[in-house]
């Protein structure tokens, strides 16, 4: 009768283990997230396993990274070819090498990836210095076009200020889509006592605190030199 479960409470690598040591003579049929694979066994050695294109040794190192799924074991079912001839001792020894090296790669690749974002953030960082050191400018902050601060150099309320920016950069553009105006290149919002240059960037708003005697037109061509 054949023995039927899942892989995540009995993996490959352990029915290799039982069949091998039992010395059985099986085949099992596998499944997972819809591709089907064969493992035969002949006399307590892995003979056969084919997986998609791959037969051979090479199927059975893909059959082993398969965390999940179900399998049917069949005994005394003579396979119907042989195109393994490895011993299974070292037929588990290397899939498990490939499978830590395969987590490896993916571990580098996620640090990468981080180590990519924290550069484009202090590359943000260097930008909201840059342009605070403008004359005229007493606070700047860069803001992501759904309101989160990327980065910012000033003393007031930095999420106050970025919402202003992105709320009248995004109103800016819907207005001169509708009305097909140019594209919203800059503009000032007074707030009290304060006065906040809005321009946009290539994938971010740019808000910066004005001083009391500074000219919006001299600083927003200044700006837009440092945004590029």
């Amino acid at each position: 009768m054949p023995i039927e479960g899942s892989l995540k409470e009995l993996s490959l690598s352990n029915i290799i283990q039982l069949n091998c040591t039992e010395m059985n003579t099986a085949t099992v049929s596998l499944r997972h997230q819809g591709r089907e694979g064969v493992l035969c066994f002949a006399e307590g050695a892995v003979v056969h396993a084919e997986v998609g294109d791959l037969v051979g040794e090479e199927a059975v190192y893909e059959l082993l990274t398969w965390p999940d799924g179900s399998f049917v074991l069949e005994t005394d079912v003579t396979p119907s070819e042989r195109t393994i001839t490895a011993n299974w001792n070292m037929l588990l020894l290397e899939g498990i090498r490939r499978i830590d090296e395969a987590e490896r790669v993916l571990e580098e690749s996620a640090e990468g990836e981080l180590t990519m974002e924290a550069s484009a953030m202090d590359d943000m960082t260097i930008l909201a210095q840059n342009l605070k050191r403008m004359a005229g400018v007493e606070g700047a902050v860069i803001i992501s076009r759904d309101g989160i601060v990327l980065a910012s150099d000033m003393e007031g309320d930095a999420e106050k200020e970025g919402a202003v920016a992105v709320f009248v950069g995004n109103a800016a553009d819907q207005v001169g889509e509708a009305l097909n105006l140019t594209p919203f290149d800059w503009g000032v919002v007074t707030m009290g006592k304060d006065r906040v240059l809005i321009l946009e960037g290539p994938m971010f708003f740019v808000g910066l605190l004005l001083g009391e005697k500074a000219s919006p037109a001299l600083v927003s061509a200044e700006a837009a030199r440092a945004l590029g």
